[in-house]
């Protein structure tokens, strides 16, 4: 079975039923026009991440980050797209003087063994706060307000109450402006004042996600074997 994609589950997983199978059917599969992995690849130089056993070391230069995604990009506009992201971000972090730490956290298991993981491998600190971000740089069919609020349940559950020693850091989604040229500037929303899922909630809202998906693929299966028993082909 297909994945969904970790933004549309966390978009669609909070939904009524009917909402759910309606959202899902929407779903497309296949390649999307480009990715955003040339900023995953860079995203410890672009949230300016530390390392523990050599001492703060300088920043980064953003010309370097620049060469990286573009040799890592496959086309004109997944290059566009992520340098975009990456700069806007880039520019925020130098800003406020942000400075990373590497966390490394393992998947939360969800529903019949999803592991979802909502968070970069990374603690940042800002004005003495520290903050683990999930960065969301889709453009469009990004994630709701209820969306956001699953991603910030998934955070608690497997960050500040699996462990007391994070039981104080703050949790943020980070979304970017949908601007037509220039970076795109982050938004940042906090988990200050949302009420979360329980993890019962969430295990029931990934489980019957699933098993809607599992249909509509079956669903999606059988239309295509009727249509080529019907004569329809390729070309047809």
């Amino acid at each position: 079975m297909r994945p969904l994609p970790e933004i549309d589950l966390a978009r669609i997983a909070p939904l009524s039923r009917d909402e759910k199978r309606r959202a899902l059917q929407q779903v497309k599969l296949g390649r999307p026009p480009y990715s955003y992995a040339p900023i995953r690849a860079t995203i410890s130089d672009v949230l300016n991440v530390q390392s523990d056993l050599i001492g703060p070391m300088p920043a980064t230069p953003w010309e370097k980050i620049k060469q990286t995604i573009e040799k890592k990009s496959r086309s004109d506009a997944e290059e566009q797209a992520n340098l975009r992201v990456a700069e806007g971000l880039f520019d925020f972090v130098q800003a406020r003087q942000i400075v990373g730490r590497r966390l490394d956290v393992f998947p939360l298991q969800l529903g019949i063994g999803t592991k979802v993981v909502y968070w970069q491998s990374v603690v940042l600190t800002l004005n003495d706060r520290a903050i683990i971000p999930f960065l969301d740089p889709r453009r469009a069919k990004g994630l709701t307000a209820n969306g956001r609020r699953f991603v910030f349940s998934v955070m608690h559950e497997r960050i500040r109450a699996a462990d007391p020693d994070y039981a104080d850091v703050a949790l943020a989604v980070v979304q970017f402006t949908r601007t037509d040229e220039g970076p795109r500037t982050p938004v940042v929303f906090t988990d200050e004042k949302i009420e979360l899922f329980t993890f019962e909630e969430l295990d029931q809202m990934v489980r019957e996600t699933y098993e809607l998906w599992t249909e509509i693929l079956e669903e999606r299966t059988a239309d295509n074997r009727r249509r080529s028993a019907d004569g329809g082909g390729l070309f047809s």
